[in-house]
């Protein structure tokens, strides 16, 4: 409910601030010419999505990249339809089904995706903020949260990854010994599962290739996010499209509905007010550019969805040290 109710502010103060008839004529004159390497754009980024994440799955045998961009774009198509970002979750589920890997693994890998994801962001918020010296004090606290939260899930992630095999036992001492036996050993082996999961994410190769993909990624949205500009008469600079899309990255960490209707224009406008762009021709831009990737990721998953595989309950997978037994917590 929270999160429809920020969405649900955010149009009304949208609707009440601009012209909606001039959005829409603004929209209607979209050169298309330039509009059309917008899908080649977005797809390539997506399939770099796919490898970037397989690279923090450290698994044997290595993830498939067509399962692992499947699962990946149905969890786009449900982040943009259900709240709470479940897609995120369904990511998991359906990565986990398909190679028959602990749900809780795969889970944990998203954790370090999102984690190093936000540590790169931060580094380019860092640059911008030093880059655009009449920033708004709102925009410099929302940097400071974005890295007190980043610091924090390095933290944790670290200690889980440095200690983690040292700190079962110890819990196993204190607590899990008190459960009863079954129960005990599934909460033993999520643990492990999950310790398993962010390993990856400690592999100096892995984390440099995922930089090195990260950065590719960053560079071909900015490419959308100028060609969308450019398509409505908007000549924004390189640096202003990142600005634009590092303020938009940050919206989307705002509780909003399904697809952050409502907020990601919200922040998509008020980064183009500090770049003196006003009026019908701001909030068509971001309307064009959410429409692109909410319609190209919403297709792309949609047919991914369609095209998944008919398979077994890939609970098949053996708990580490019980070669004969399913993990617990994997069973259907």
């Amino acid at each position: 409910m929270a999160g429809l109710t920020v969405s649900l502010v955010a149009i009304i103060w949208l609707m009440r601030n601009f012209d909606l008839g001039a959005v829409v004529r603004t929209l209607a004159s979209a050169n298309a010419w330039v509009l059309a390497p917008l899908p080649l754009l977005l797809i390539a980024s997506f399939v770099l999505r796919a490898q970037r994440w397989r690279l923090v799955v450290e698994h044997e045998p290595p993830v498939r990249w067509w399962p692992g961009f499947r699962a990946l774009m149905i969890g786009y198509l449900l982040n943009n339809v259900l709240p709470a970002r479940a897609g995120d979750l369904a990511r998991a589920l359906e990565l986990g089904r398909t190679e028959r890997m602990s749900r809780t693994k795969v889970f944990a890998t998203l954790v370090v995706e999102r984690t190093v994801d936000l540590a790169f962001m931060l580094v380019l918020l860092s640059l911008v903020l030093l880059s655009y010296p009449a920033i708004p004090a709102w925009l410099k606290q929302a940097g400071v949260v974005v890295a007190a939260i980043t610091a924090t899930a390095i933290a944790v992630l670290t200690a889980a990854h440095t200690m983690g095999d040292r700190f079962l036992p110890w819990l196993h001492a204190r607590l899990l010994r008190r459960l009863p036996d079954r129960a005990a050993v599934r909460a033993r082996e999520i643990l492990q599962s999950a310790l398993a999961g962010i390993a990856g994410g400690f592999r100096p190769g892995r984390v440099a290739g995922f930089l090195l993909l990260t950065l590719v990624i960053w560079t071909l949205e900015v490419a959308l996010v100028w060609l969308t500009g450019r398509a409505l008469g908007l000549d924004l600079a390189p640096g202003n499209a990142l600005f634009v899309l590092l303020l938009i990255a940050i919206g989307t960490m705002v509780p909003a509905s399904p697809g952050f209707v409502g907020t990601y224009e919200f922040f998509g406008v008020a980064a183009l007010g500090m770049l003196q762009v006003h009026g019908p021709q701001a909030l068509a831009f971001v309307v064009l550019l959410h429409l692109v990737t909410l319609l190209g990721s919403s297709l792309i998953g949609a047919l991914c969805f369609l095209a998944r595989p008919v398979v077994a309950s890939p609970r098949d997978i053996e708990a580490p040290g019980r070669a004969s037994e399913r993990l617990p917590e994997d069973k259907p």
